[in-house]
């Protein structure tokens, strides 16, 4: 599988504390790591996993890894050697938003006409090869047509979850002989349990919070969206590669507040944006433990080797 960009690059973000599985975590593994760093099935955890994935399409030194700073003896382990200046630690954890704008100032400042996939590290999704053609799709789509707005990556959902995203999708848009990326009609994050039945009903599509864009246009659409948050990672552009580059950011984080990218960007009344539907894909947003157990059980795969069972662990294909 080949890029179909020479300026893609890959954001993996994986600086969240897992906090809704922490108890299933701490009962599985005995340890209150966040959950991209476990090996719920298989040897490799979900961070290692994501990066595997993501290599098929964007080679290493192109991929840009978020985490937070506490967390840097599990990213250690799970990284092992990264190219220089691949790796990028948040003094603290401000949702994703920040997490997002720090890497992405940061590829930036080495490519100003890179175009980016923001890839979550804590999804499950398989087969991988299958899902990052749709990433090299949407990616192409974004320079081909010089798109200055996000392409969402969706699944077709198989319940009305209330805990994530939905999208209604539009008209599809001309491109080429394909009829696989439409307009996004409107974008609702996590929508009460009557809405997501309806939704469902009525065609909607699960977000995956895998987004495809120009960095420099979707640096632009979050000063829009978020112009106080914008402008403190304006600031910290000043300062990066210098002396103190370090302590700006620390400053930064201690005054910004948490800010979803869902609720705070992509869900933004008016906003314009396209959806790009991946077929033949199992997605899950390991966020529950049901969730982790459902998915495990459906595909028969077995616990990790961190789980003191005698069953051996599972390979799971790309």
């Amino acid at each position: 599988m080949s890029a179909s960009h020479a300026s893609l690059w890959g954001i993996i973000l994986a600086g969240g504390e897992g906090e809704r599985l922490k108890g299933f975590v701490r009962e599985r593994f005995g340890s209150a790591m966040p959950k991209q760093f476990c090996a719920f099935v298989g040897r490799r955890s979900m961070l290692e996993r994501t990066i595997t994935r993501a290599r098929l399409l964007i080679p290493s030194e192109r991929l840009v890894v978020i985490g937070t700073a506490h967390h840097d003896s599990y990213m250690v382990r799970n990284l092992g050697p990264s190219p220089p200046g691949t790796v990028v630690l948040q003094p603290a954890n401000r949702d994703t938003a920040p997490g997002i704008l720090l890497p992405l100032i940061h590829v930036l400042r080495k490519d100003p006409e890179a175009v980016v996939a923001i890839l979550p590290a804590d999804h499950f999704i398989l087969p991988g090869r299958r899902f990052m053609r749709a990433v090299a799709e949407g990616a192409t789509f974004v320079v081909d047509k010089n798109v200055d707005v996000p392409v969402l990556l969706a699944v077709q959902p198989d319940r009305p979850e209330s805990e994530y995203g939905w999208i209604e999708p539009g008209e599809f848009v001309e491109y080429g002989d394909q009829r696989t990326i439409r307009q996004i009609k409107r974008f609702i994050e996590k929508p009460s349990q009557d809405r997501a039945e309806r939704f469902m009903k009525d065609g909607w599509l699960w977000n995956t919070m895998v987004i495809i864009a120009r960095a420099r246009a979707f640096l632009d659409l979050m000063r829009k969206q978020v112009p106080d948050l914008a402008m403190c990672c304006t600031l910290l552009q000043r300062f990066l590669g210098s002396e103190r580059e370090r302590d700006v950011i620390k400053e930064v984080y201690h005054v910004i507040p948490k800010i979803n990218v869902s609720t705070s960007v992509l869900a933004h009344q008016g906003m314009k944006s396209f959806v790009l539907l991946v077929q033949d894909v199992r997605w899950s947003d390991w966020g529950t433990k049901e969730r982790v157990l459902d998915t495990a059980t459906a595909l028969g795969l077995g616990p990790s080797v961190a789980i003191r069972t005698p069953q051996a662990p599972v390979s799971i294909p790309l």
